[in-house]
């Protein structure tokens, strides 16, 4: 197979090659093609490659080899995530065709995600596999999750009802913490760079002939820069974070606990509340994960699981009396059952959730319970796999409903596979839906329908690609609606459809990493024929990594086609370009410096919010 045919497929993806695009879009498109020959072509088997082949869990609810897995998945590791040297998780997501972002302003500022062009709260984001979503509104905090704290990343797109419930439409990622099975360490790191930004990070552990345990705190503070278009002031963020794991061996059971909190405090851009200028103001924010485990084995085949979580979702307003909270509570059990071509797994959760909120006067308050039933099948025989699973779900306000997924793959040859994939979601309309302003109680959940065909190719023992077709279709999309009084209810009204092809290519070697992404969609509002809004037509990711021996070096190169905003803004298409380096001094001492923004390029992913201009990091981590 030639290698450069694989070339024209990212350009066409990406859309750009037509020179009514920009030529800026064109010239960086030139690079990722250039980019992509030489890594395949030269990039060589490693003798163990068994060693670089991560194990996933989002995708199936089980450990498996991320090649074995059927839906489309994009992992970063943590030697990924260390030369990255990104203050979050937005950061470290950005670089990835089809994963949009959408930021009001600098570090700490509030962050949209958008995958396969969904809404923003749209993707399920899940912490060692406890959902933080809050149950308020909007989506999950990623600005406040330090990756300092992350063993791997996984995203997998597409629907996961069947798996997760509530809000899996466009996609899930995973973040999975770091934990004590890495046996006894101590390390340390500090981070400094622009906009007087520092970052420090401690971490011990210790692994015993029964258990193990690990303790982590990390703390950021950066003055930031003036992000508001056309005012001056600076908006900075301070985060605090603190991460333990725990492992017992009791008999045959195994017993873990896991704690992650962040807190701090977030400026950002308001208005004075008498002159209505521009002011800078600031709140406070705690965002936390506690749960509990225990594993056990049942006799050949069977084993059981039991986890009790408790999440937390917090921000107090430092100027007035505005609050936010979501408490949600749950446990749940699973059984799986292992025999001859199949591994079937049942599970039994409960969840309870209390919001309370007060926004500008308006106080909301809720209660909510859900229950879940879910049953899934895995089967394996010959050429064949398929992954089957069905989820029931009741939630005390809008009553019950089914949810499904049919991943069906074949194997035309040991290197060669095709899929077909089916699956349904839905979002529950969250507290403001439901009691803040518009609130209506009586609204049904989003829900979503997604059909796709895809093609995986292995090139040799440790490169993939994964090129996928789909169409997502979302019904009942909530809006809220006003009439010529100004009185508002919110009513299940819009909808949406996405159609497109995504490329993912990922080379793991002992000298070589590289993910080379591209996406063509069209993201329509069904309601009104637009395109929808912060959500790019076209779009290509490259990160690529070289080992020198002690020295490293490293690319991420992102372009994205223009895309529409609030108020009948149009914001331009841009390409954004980050250098990596890394020195081993020695066995344990590491030297990295970080490039952001090289070309130093004006752009905005949200509109009147400019993002980070061309900056420098260093760090240096030691271990012992």
């Amino acid at each position: 197979m030639d290698a450069s045919a694989y070339t024209p497929v990212i350009v066409m993806l990406c859309g750009c090659g037509d020179a009514r695009r920009g030529r800026l879009e064109m010239k960086t498109l030139l690079l990722l093609g250039a980019l992509t020959v030489p890594v395949i072509a030269f990039a060589q088997p490693t003798p163990d490659p068994a060693e670089l082949e991560p194990m996933v869990v989002t995708a199936t609810g089980h450990p498996t080899a991320a090649a074995d897995t059927l839906a489309p998945l994009l992992v970063l590791t943590r030697a990924e995530i260390e030369r990255s040297q990104a203050s979050d998780l937005a950061e470290l997501l950005r670089f990835f065709a089809g994963v949009e972002l959408g930021r009001n302003g600098g570090t700490g500022s509030t962050t949209s995600v958008f995958i396969r062009g969904g809404e923003s709260n749209h993707t399920l984001i899940l912490i060692d596999g406890v959902r933080v979503n809050p149950a308020s509104s909007g989506g999950a905090a990623l600005q406040n999750i330090a990756p300092a704290m992350i063993e791997r990343i996984e995203v997998v797109k597409g629907p996961r009802a069947s798996l997760y419930g509530s809000d899996a439409i466009g996609g899930v990622i995973n973040v999975i913490t770091r934990n004590s099975a890495d046996g006894g360490s101590a390390e340390a790191q500090l981070r400094g760079g622009s906009y007087n930004t520092w970052d420090g990070s401690l971490r011990g552990s210790y692994a015993g002939p029964r258990g193990s345990i690990s303790v982590q705190a990390q703390q950021l503070q950066t003055d930031g820069y003036a992000a508001l278009v056309d005012y001056g002031k600076r908006a900075g963020y301070d985060r605090t974070s603190l991460n333990l794991d725990g492992r017992l061996d009791v008999g045959a059971a195994t017993v873990g606990a896991q704690l992650w909190d962040s807190r701090g405090e977030a400026e950002y851009y308001g208005y004075d509340s008498v002159s209505f200028d521009r002011v800078v103001v600031a709140q406070n924010y705690r965002n936390q994960v506690a749960a509990v485990d225990a594993r056990m084995p049942f006799g050949p085949g069977v084993e059981g699981s039991l986890r009790w979580s408790q999440m937390l979702d917090q921000i107090d307003q430092q100027r007035n009396a505005d609050f936010i909270e979501t408490d949600r509570s749950g446990i749940d059990g699973t059984l799986t059952w292992r025999h001859d071509l199949h591994r079937v797994t049942g599970g039994l959760g409960f969840i309870k959730e209390k919001v309370d909120a007060a926004s500008y006067g308006t106080m909301v308050a809720e209660d909510r319970d859900l229950l879940s039933l879910r049953l899934q099948d895995e089967v394996s025989w010959g050429a064949n796999q398929v992954v089957a699973g069905v989820t029931w779900t009741d939630y005390d306000f809008f009553g019950a409903r089914w949810d499904g997924s049919l991943d069906y793959g074949y194997a035309i040859s040991s290197n060669t596979r095709i899929v077909a994939s089916a699956g349904t979601g839905f979002r529950a309309p969250d507290a403001t839906d439901r009691y803040g302003f518009g609130g209506n109680p009586d609204l049904e959940p989003e829900a979503a329908k997604n059909y796709e065909l895809g093609w995986q190719q292995r090139l040799g023992k440790n490169q993939r690609l994964d090129l996928r077709i789909f169409q997502s279709d979302v019904d009942n999309l909530i809006n809220v609606i006003c009439d010529a009084s100004f009185n508002c209810t919110a009513v299940n009204v819009d909808r949406y459809r996405n159609q497109g092809a995504e490329l993912t290519y990922t080379l793991r070697d002992l000298a070589w990493s590289a993910t080379l992404t591209g996406l063509l969609q069209d993201p329509e509002d069904r309601s009104t024929g637009q395109q929808l809004l912060r959500r790019a037509k076209r779009s290509a990711a490259v990160k690529l990594q070289r080992d020198f021996g002690a020295w490293n070096a490293g690319l991420d190169l992102l372009t994205s086609s223009s895309r529409p905003d609030f108020g009948g803004q149009q914001l331009g298409g841009y390409a954004l370009v980050n250098l990596l380096g890394g020195l081993r001094v020695n066995a344990d001492i590491d030297l990295r410096l970080r490039v952001e923004n090289l070309l130093d390029k004006d752009y905005q992913t949200a509109g009147g919010y400019r993002q980070q201009g061309a900056s420098l990091y260093a760090s240096i981590s030691y271990r012992l």
